[in-house]
């Protein structure tokens, strides 16, 4: 499924984004938070100044544009995945790494098998979802419910 979301490429940033992206998202502190609390998984973290896993260029992390969450069972992860494609408009989601299913989906193009690696994907053990925000709704702070509308909720 693809959205109107517009894609924006973490790892190639303007200048300015170095300036205005130096904490965590408050969008995704947010989604963490609701999401901890609806489905009782963990944070990973948001904010990290690192690269990429094996490159140089920038994690998404680095920005505060990425939360990494670590959730309880499997058929909640699947819940959230859905939940979080049908409501990435509002919530300004434009990119999901599922680990343990071995894809990404992003906004305008929809899902991409990964291969196997060692840092997690398609692996068993990666119990984590990678959840990516957009620049121009980094910074929504408005509850999930509000975004969303309580009738959206799973």
């Amino acid at each position: 499924m693809t959205v109107k979301v517009k894609y924006y490429n973490w790892q190639k940033p303007k200048v300015s984004d170095y300036v205005r992206f130096k904490k965590a998202s408050p969008n995704l502190v947010g989604l963490n938070e609701w999401l901890c609390k609806r489905f009782n998984g963990s944070s990973l973290g948001i904010f990290n100044k690192r690269p990429i896993r094996g490159g140089t260029s920038p994690s998404t992390h680095y920005f505060g544009a990425a939360l990494d969450w670590k959730y309880p069972t499997r058929v909640s992860a699947k819940l959230v995945i859905k939940f979080l494609i049908a409501n990435s408009e509002e919530l300004g989601v434009q990119s999901i790494h599922d680990y343990v299913g071995g894809c990404i989906w992003h906004a305008d193009r929809g899902w991409k098998k990964q291969a196997a690696d060692s840092d997690g994907m398609g692996q068993s053990w990666a119990t984590w979802l990678h959840i990516e925000v957009t620049p121009s709704q980094w910074k929504d702070s408005r509850p999930i419910p509000v975004k969303v509308g309580a009738e959206n909720l799973p």
